[in-house]
């Protein structure tokens, strides 16, 4: 009889817990700042980047919001260094939370994965230092020279508003950008998930010429 009292509280605490903490951990993974305070995981992201988070601020609008962009959630800058925090759907919706670095010159500095929701094993191999590195040095409008596979002058191909407003339709279609030379290596078994962190990558770089008044 005693047993038969206590059974129903305790499964139902412990349904509270478990639900709790299934919260918890979403809450986690998605979760973005828009306060425009930079949180300790954007300050680890530009560490990672730039080997420094000093000296960075969030940029602001006129009217003191926090500055963004299609896709971008907030930018960052020492006034020579730029970094784009971009939450981009993988295999998941929103499961990857990135910080892409894009130095003066417009190139890719490096891309720091702050949060990850895709399938582990698989798409969690996208936050891997071999798989991002290929995103470095990589500009808004690099091409690539047939003859020597060398880096040719850069011209500005990934560019109209419409483009940018359809850069995740593009990434989920397509892992290479025949314009612009550079052919995605994606993880394999995870081409949703690569062609995220791609999509990403390429937003950033959007944003990063409109800021600069490249962008048409």
């Amino acid at each position: 009889m005693f047993n038969e009292k206590i059974k129903p509280p305790l499964v139902l605490t412990l349904i509270c817990i478990i639900a709790c903490g299934l919260l918890v951990a979403a809450h986690d993974a998605t979760y973005v700042d828009t306060t425009g305070v930079i949180t300790d995981k954007l300050s680890s992201g530009l560490t990672e980047v730039y080997g420094t988070a000093e000296g960075f601020e969030m940029l602001r609008n006129d009217d003191g919001t926090v500055k963004t962009y299609e896709g971008v959630t907030s930018i960052l800058s020492d006034g020579t260094n730029t970094a784009f925090e971009i939450t981009a759907d993988g295999y998941s919706k929103g499961g990857l939370h990135v910080l892409v670095g894009v130095d003066a010159n417009g190139a890719v500095s490096g891309v720091s994965v702050m949060t990850i929701g895709e399938t582990p094993g698989l798409g969690t191999k996208v936050q891997d230092a071999g798989f991002l590195s290929q995103f470095s040095g990589v500009s808004y409008g690099m091409t690539v020279s047939e003859e020597s596979g060398e880096p040719a002058e850069a011209t500005a191909v990934w560019g109209s508003r419409v483009k940018i407003d359809a850069l995740k339709a593009e990434a989920e279609a397509a892992s290479s950008d025949a314009d612009s030379g550079f052919k995605l290596d994606a993880v394999t078994g995870a081409t949703l998930s690569s062609n995220g962190m791609y999509g990403a990558v390429r937003t950033a770089l959007a944003a990063y010429e409109e800021m600069k008044g490249g962008v048409e």
